[in-house]
């Protein structure tokens, strides 16, 4: 059930010292989410998707691409970012290149890896023709902040404390489960996404510019504080 995780311990997404105050990370991701989709709807942006594509995009295929845009600060479950806030002494944590025990082909720890992809929403294998495309839809979301993300192979700067303490739960705080919670919703919001059939996203490369640069955008008007304040919210609401 979407948010039953949120019952036993809430990731935060944004947070402010005034108050203090917080919106939860599936919040967040969800917001992101919505106006991704909702900047989908646009004449323009739609012509350029399909542009990119080569052929026409079905509104099935611009859920599917709402749901990876919910995904894009996945990186933050990792308990250093989230611990960062209890004023806890140590390296200081990011939520890019911390996904690199995860995801970096490189210096990927299996483990690590199989839980995340377990984490993810089921049945979304099936929207990627292949691995190494859904690999560049994951890179894509997680390119947010402007800058491609390029992962190096390296075991350098957090890389360690990323991979034997921050995905790993501690307590009662999973990573991974704050993962599962904001595919949950993405599921709940957009479950046209999930319904079976209709064809693989896009494979050109030049689609993938175009779905970064999008969810770059999505990030930065889903993020103003003016239209989505720091606060606490009920995710069922936030839908509505």
């Amino acid at each position: 059930m979407p948010g039953e995780f949120a019952s036993a311990c809430i990731f935060w997404g944004k947070f402010v010292d005034d108050g203090p105050r917080w919106l939860s990370l599936t919040a967040h991701c969800l917001d992101v989410a919505v106006v991704f989709r909702a900047l989908c709807d646009l004449n323009g942006i739609r012509r350029s998707l399909q542009h990119a594509a080569g052929r026409s995009v079905s509104e099935q295929e611009l859920d599917r691409l709402a749901v990876l845009a919910a995904l894009h600060d996945a990186g933050k479950s990792n308990l250093g970012f989230q611990h960062k806030v209890f004023g806890e002494k140590g390296l200081r944590a990011g939520h890019i290149r911390e996904l690199a025990p995860l995801l970096d082909p490189g210096v990927l720890d299996e483990h690590l890896h199989t839980a995340f992809v377990q984490a993810l929403p089921v049945g979304m294998e099936a929207w990627f023709p292949n691995e190494q495309v859904a690999y560049s839809y994951l890179i894509g979301t997680f390119s947010h902040h402007g800058r491609p993300v390029q992962f190096k192979g390296e075991r350098s700067g957090t890389y360690w404390q990323a991979q034997q303490e921050w995905w790993r739960p501690r307590g009662s705080w999973d990573p991974m489960a704050a993962i599962t919670d904001i595919g949950c919703w993405a599921k709940a919001a957009f479950p046209n996404a999930f319904a079976p059939g209709g064809p693989s996203l896009p494979s050109e490369p030049r689609f993938h510019h175009r779905f970064a640069g999008l969810v770059v955008l999505a990030d930065w008007l889903g993020s103003h504080p003016h239209w989505f304040p720091v606060q606490e919210v009920d995710v069922a609401d936030r839908l509505r």
